[in-house]
């Protein structure tokens, strides 16, 4: 008899936690009993394992995660079987290696820019009082977002067809360049958010005989990957009340700005807990 397992990968920025302040007061009650049903709450977002592993401990999760942008699969030892896949050992957790180095990263983007004539201002150029400047974090927070393993964050901020004129140089490279809520952020070419959750996918059904029934939430257009390899995708507003431009069909819009459209899903979910599984 196959069986089914309920995971829901979600992005965090504008999404569960909100735009401006980075609270997630309004979801982790529906965290917590979403646990509490026995679903995985996979976080699947740009920023560090350090900065996600903060917001789990707040939130009361020992979960796998998906960091910086789909470039790794972070989990608590012993969540895997290390006989069906190869893991990298991090203090007490796994590491599931799908992008480059960010050493390896930065030296690409030190090319683009050459290229380009003018810095792109990465995260780990700028001073930690100027990163927590212009994001709005504390210095400790700060100089967790600069603690990048496999990507750059960019703090340019340049119109959208000058972006667009330098995806050529990201691609021959071998980078993608990804527009966030925020910022851009620069991965390796075969890393994506995509990518993680098909690989977490893969690896659940060959360990546990499981299949995946699987829930997405995003709001922007860094989460087209997520939203795409996704059973049941669902967008969340910007803060200004639009949606992002997903092209996707089945893509549930969901009527809320970033938290709340996140809360009105998992009070979904938890209404239909019974007839999911």
């Amino acid at each position: 008899m196959d069986t089914r397992k309920i995971a829901i990968f979600t992005d965090l920025d504008g999404t569960l936690i909100d735009f401006d302040d980075y609270s997630s007061d309004l979801a982790r009650p529906y965290v917590q009993q979403l646990i509490g049903l026995g679903y995985l709450v996979v976080f699947c977002s740009s920023k560090t394992f350090g900065e996600q592993r903060v917001l789990q401990e707040e939130l009361g999760i020992n979960m796998p995660c998906i960091v910086e942008n789909g470039s790794a699969i972070m989990s608590p030892a012993g969540f895997w079987n290390e006989e069906i896949t190869t893991v990298r050992h991090l203090n007490e957790w796994q590491c599931i290696e799908l992008g480059k180095p960010s050493v390896e990263i930065r030296q690409r983007l030190n090319r683009v820019e050459s290229k380009f004539g003018e810095s792109l201002r990465g995260f780990s150029s700028l001073m930690t009082e100027d990163v927590a400047s212009i994001t709005g974090l504390d210095i400790v927070s700060a100089r967790r977002a600069q603690e990048r393993e496999y990507s750059e964050t960019l703090a340019a901020t340049l119109p959208d067809d000058v972006w667009e004129s330098l995806d050529s140089a990201f691609e021959y490279e071998g980078l993608k360049c990804l527009p966030g809520g925020r910022f851009h952020t620069v991965i390796d070419s075969v890393a994506d958010k995509g990518a993680a959750i098909r690989k977490f996918s893969e690896l659940w059904k060959a360990q546990s005989k499981e299949t995946l029934v699987s829930f997405g939430l995003g709001d922007s257009e860094n989460d087209q990957e997520l939203l795409e390899n996704v059973d049941w995708p669902h967008l969340v507003k910007r803060p200004n009340g639009s949606w992002a431009g997903i092209a996707g069909r089945r893509i549930e819009r969901v009527n809320g700005v970033g938290p709340k459209g996140w809360v009105k899903v998992a009070q979904q979910l938890l209404g239909q807990a019974q007839s999911i599984v």
